[in-house]
C-alpha cells in the first residue's frame, strides 16, 4: 500500500482545486524510507485521464542539479574538473569578452558575472537550418530530419555563450541564471569527450537505476516511445502547445539537451536522486563522491549576498521555498527549483528528501511566481507536519 502523509495530500489537492497546477506529483523520503507518494489532477486534452505516478514531467532547471551539477561533482571528485581553474582551459574561446578569469566554481555558484538570461533561440530561429525546429508544427520536419537543425542550433548557442560579455566581475555578485550552466554543460562535454545526455545516462541515471529520468533528444525521440508526458503550455516561438518536448526554448534550439534544462522525470526518480546526494553527504558509497558532495553542498561564503552552494541553492529570505519548519538544523538544507513548477529540497539534519513536480505553467506557458512559491511553502510545511518536525 502506498504511504501517504495526510497533510501533504491535502495541500496538493487544494493546489489542484485552486488552479495552481493541473497535474501534481510528490514523493517524500525520510531516513531512507518512502513516506509519501501521491498524484493529483489530470492530463487534459483528448483522452483526458487522471495523472499517474509514471507520467513524465519536464523538470526544467532541476536539470542543473540532477545532471550538470552531479556530473561536475563526479568529475571534481576524480580530479578531472578543477573548480578554481579558468573554464577557458577546458572550453577554448570562453575567455572572450572578459571571461578569462571565470572558473567552474563561479559558474556553479552563479557568481560568474554572466547575465541571468538571453534569448539565444531567436538567433537559431532565424538561421535557415536551425530555424527548421521553429517552424509551425505542420511545416516542421519529422524528428529524424531535425538532427541537422539540432546540430546547427547547438553550434549557434555555443558561439553566443562563448561571446557573451560579463555584467560584473567574477565573484562580485550572485545572480541566478542560465548562460553559466549552458557554458558548464559545454565544458563538461569537452572535458569528458562525450555528449551531455549520454554522459548523464551512463554516469548518473543508469548507475542509480533512474529508469524514468533522462534528456529527450528532439531529433531522436525513440527512447520516449510509449511514455506519457505532462503538458507544459504554450511556446510562442514554436507556435505550439508543448507536451513531450522541452519547455525551455534555448534548450530546444540545442536539440533538447543543455546544461540548464532538458531532463524529464517522475517524482520518484527525482526523490531518488536527492537521496543519492543525501547518502553521499552522510558518507555512503555511490556514484557521487562523498568529499565532492560535501564541497558542493557548502554555501558560498565569498560572494557578497550569496545563498548559493555549488549548483544547489540553500534556504534564504523571510519565506524560503522549503517553508518554515524544514532545513532549520545546523546542517541546513540544499535544493533547487524548476520553472515549470518543480522542486527538490533536502533537509540534511532530518534526512528528508522532498520532490514536488507540477505543470504550473500549463496552459499559458507563463509562471505565476507568487502562487507557486506559496504552494511550495505549504507543501514543505505539510511534510514537516506529517513527520512531526518543528
Amino acid at each position: 500500500m502506498t504511504a501517504v502523509l495526510a497533510p501533504v495530500a491535502g495541500v496538493l489537492e487544494a493546489g489542484h482545486r485552486e488552479g495552481v497546477a493541473g497535474a501534481l506529483s510528490a514523493v517524500v523520503i525520510a531516513e531512507g524510507r518512502r513516506v509519501h507518494a501521491s498524484c493529483h489532477g489530470a492530463l487534459d486534452g483528448p483522452g483526458s485521464r487522471a495523472l499517474r505516478a509514471d507520467d513524465l514531467f519536464d523538470v526544467a532547471s532541476l536539470t542543473k542539479v540532477m545532471a550538470t551539477t552531479t556530473l561536475a561533482a563526479q568529475l571534481a571528485g576524480a580530479g578531472a574538473l578543477r573548480l578554481d581553474v579558468p573554464v577557458a582551459e577546458t572550453l577554448p574561446g570562453f575567455e572572450a569578452a572578459g571571461k578569462g578569469a571565470v572558473t567552474a566554481r563561479h559558474l556553479l555558484s552563479h557568481a560568474s558575472g554572466l547575465p541571468e538570461w538571453r534569448p539565444y533561440f531567436e538567433h537559431a530561429a532565424r538561421d535557415p537550418v536551425a530555424g527548421q525546429a521553429f517552424l509551425p508544427p505542420r511545416e516542421r520536419p519529422p524528428p529524424p530530419l531535425l538532427a541537422a537543425a539540432a546540430v546547427r542550433g547547438r553550434a549557434i548557442v555555443r558561439e553566443l555563450v562563448l561571446a557573451e560579455a560579463l555584467e560584473a566581475p567574477p565573484g562580485a555578485r550572485a545572480v541566478y541564471g542560465d548562460p553559466g550552466f549552458i557554458a558548464l554543460g559545454l565544458a563538461i562535454e569537452a572535458l569528458a569527450g562525450t555528449p551531455l545526455a549520454g554522459l548523464a545516462e551512463r554516469r548518473v541515471f543508469g548507475p542509480l537505476g533512474l529508469a524514468s529520468m533522462g534528456f529527450l533528444d528532439a531529433a531522436r525521440p525513440a527512447p520516449a516511445a510509449g511514455r506519457v508526458f505532462v503538458p507544459t503550455g504554450r511556446s510562442a516561438p514554436r507556435r505550439e502547445d508543448l507536451c513531450g518536448t522541452v519547455n525551455d526554448d534555448n534548450a530546444w534550439a540545442m536539440g533538447g539537451v543543455a546544461g540548464h534544462a532538458g531532463v524529464f522525470s517522475t517524482a520518484a526518480d527525482v526523490a531518488a536522486l536527492g537521496q543519492a546526494w543525501l547518502d553521499a553527504l552522510s558518507g555512503g558509497r555511490g556514484p557521487i563522491p562523498c568529499d565532492a558532495a560535501r564541497e558542493f553542498a557548502r554555501r558560498d561564503r565569498t560572494t557578497p549576498g550569496s545563498a548559493r552552494a555549488l549548483g544547489w541553492d540553500t534556504p534564504s529570505g523571510a519565506a524560503p521555498a522549503i517553508g518554515s519548519r524544514l532545513g532549520r538544523g545546523p546542517r541546513g538544507a540544499i535544493g533547487h527549483l524548476g520553472y515549470t513548477g518543480c522542486s527538490l529540497w533536502i533537509d540534511l539534519d532530518a534526512g528528508v528528501v522532498c520532490a514536488l513536480l507540477t505543470n504550473h505553467v500549463h496552459p499559458s506557458g507563463k509562471s505565476d511566481k507568487t502562487r507557486i512559491r506559496e504552494l511550495r511553502r505549504r507543501f514543505h510545511d505539510a511534510v514537516a507536519e506529517g513527520l512531526g518536525i518543528g
